[in-house]
């Protein structure tokens, strides 16, 4: 993969590799990655000629390495634009959506174009059909929080290499959602639900009911794929209200990765939970994923246990925010139970308490049994965004005590916890788990010792 050098390196940020020392590089300097490797929780790059470079210092260009063709995505923008130019600051979901080609031209300002439902998805299908049958698969990406109020097509490139450079990839198109996500989280989950409630009663369905037609009538697929803080606009879509309703079979899978979301959005019937701010916006939280089995053939959960930024979320609706410590105050109604989320613990809840209920038609994957009884060639970190995380705090919280959770920490190890986070976009065993699924291969579950068959 190729990279180019942002700063000037010292012996701090470079370090001799197999082939010896070298001088150090100059910021502008263009180099090939050919692999990395972690110390503790510092990331090195290794570079062609065997130099190590520390990871920050190194600008990746994700789309290296690969044909121009697989280049090529498309943005979706469901954000509000003026003069075909999306608006980064604070402002309401359009009516309608807008689209531009992926990667950006770097010398032009970025721009999108209305999306017309039958030209677009003739454009689409038209493309993706260039490419060899085992490539029949389109994604529609819907990303997470963002920390900052932008677009987020940083993310475009590390979800393409995932999948586009593994050997095994049958995925011929990205499709990339980009949402108005930001903001400060005591509101956003209101407003979040808002706009997807608004997505549907918009009848904005409708460009993926045509383009699911016309792929499928090309012997293609489409497939959706959400992660972290998209699960919340995901539930306003599928739940809009009464008098609107959901189209049916539009994806072949949809995938969940980290959904940052209460857990008892799986329960049969989903479940209605207090909105703390409700005296500033919004009504209570109806959460509800069952119509999410309407949509889809398949829909896969992936949940890891470590996400400590799960844990945060989980516990934003009782935060102190002048000192960013864990308020119990509320939660003597049970307020952290009620938003555990399901990013963080799957389907574990549902199996030790007998009270719940949870809905049938989903598949849950720990992420970290994922990457256990992987087969695969040892991991390297280039392509692999997941390392282990052992907080002791976090390990408290699964058992109800989310008193040591800090939401400062994720300010303070922000590189770490955010790439641990991604892992379920970019680590190969988990890329390697969704292209199994793409396949139709079924997930054998882990058999224990004790019940192993007598051969």
């Amino acid at each position: 993969m190729e990279g180019i050098i942002s700063d000037d390196l010292d012996r701090l940020s470079q370090r001799p590799g197999a082939n010896g020392p070298r001088p150090f590089y100059t910021k502008g300097t263009k180099v090939q990655i050919v692999r990395a490797e972690r110390d503790d929780r510092t990331l090195w790059y290794i570079t062609s000629d065997g130099a190590r470079v520390i990871a920050n210092k190194v600008e990746l260009d994700g789309y290296s390495g690969l044909s121009a063709q697989d280049q090529a995505h498309f943005f979706i923008c469901y954000r509000a634009q003026q003069n075909g130019i999306p608006i980064i600051e604070m402002a309401d979901a359009p009516n309608k959506l807008f689209f531009a080609n992926l990667p950006p031209s770097p010398n032009l300002t970025f721009r999108v174009n209305e999306l017309l439902p039958e030209v677009w998805a003739t454009g689409v299908t038209q493309v993706v059909s260039r490419l060899p049958e085992s490539r029949k698969h389109v994604f529609v990406y819907i990303h997470g929080f963002d920390w900052e109020p932008g677009l987020k097509l940083d993310l475009v490139p590390q979800f393409v290499q995932s999948y586009f450079a593994h050997p095994d990839n049958s995925v011929a198109n990205v499709l990339y959602f980009g949402w108005p996500s930001y903001g400060w989280r005591k509101k956003a989950d209101d407003r979040s639900i808002g706009y997807g409630e608004q997505f549907t009663r918009n009848g904005l369905f409708e460009y993926f009911e045509v383009l699911s037609r016309k792929l499928k009538e090309a012997g293609k697929t489409l497939n959706l794929v959400v992660h972290s803080f998209g699960h919340q606009l995901l539930n306003g879509m599928v739940n809009p209200g009464e008098g609107h309703t959901i189209p049916t079979g539009i994806f072949e899978n949809i995938f969940l990765m980290a959904p940052d979301i209460t857990h008892l959005a799986v329960q049969e019937g989903g479940v209605q939970l207090r909105n703390m701010r409700r005296k500033f916006k919004g009504p209570h939280f109806h959460y509800n994923y069952t119509p999410l089995k309407q949509l889809a053939k398949n829909v896969h959960i992936y949940y890891d246990p470590s996400d400590y930024l799960l844990y945060v979320s989980s516990k934003q609706f009782n935060l102190n925010a002048n000192t960013a410590q864990f308020d119990p105050r509320p939660d003597a109604n049970g307020l952290t139970t009620d938003f555990r989320n399901l990013g963080s613990y799957g389907d574990e809840i549902f199996k030790k308490d007998p009270s719940l209920k949870l809905e049938s038609g989903f598949h849950f994957y720990n992420v970290l049994d994922i990457i256990k009884e992987s087969t695969g060639p040892d991991a390297d970190p280039l392509y692999y965004g997941f390392e282990p995380n052992t907080d002791a705090a976090m390990a408290r919280a699964r058992t109800g005590d989310y008193g040591g959770i800090n939401l400062l920490d994720t300010f303070w190890e922000r590189h770490f916890l955010m790439s641990h986070h991604a892992y379920l976009f970019s680590c190969r065993p988990v890329v390697a788990h969704v292209l199994q699924r793409l396949a139709g291969i079924p997930a054998q579950p882990p058999v224990l010792e004790g019940e192993a068959p007598i051969v």
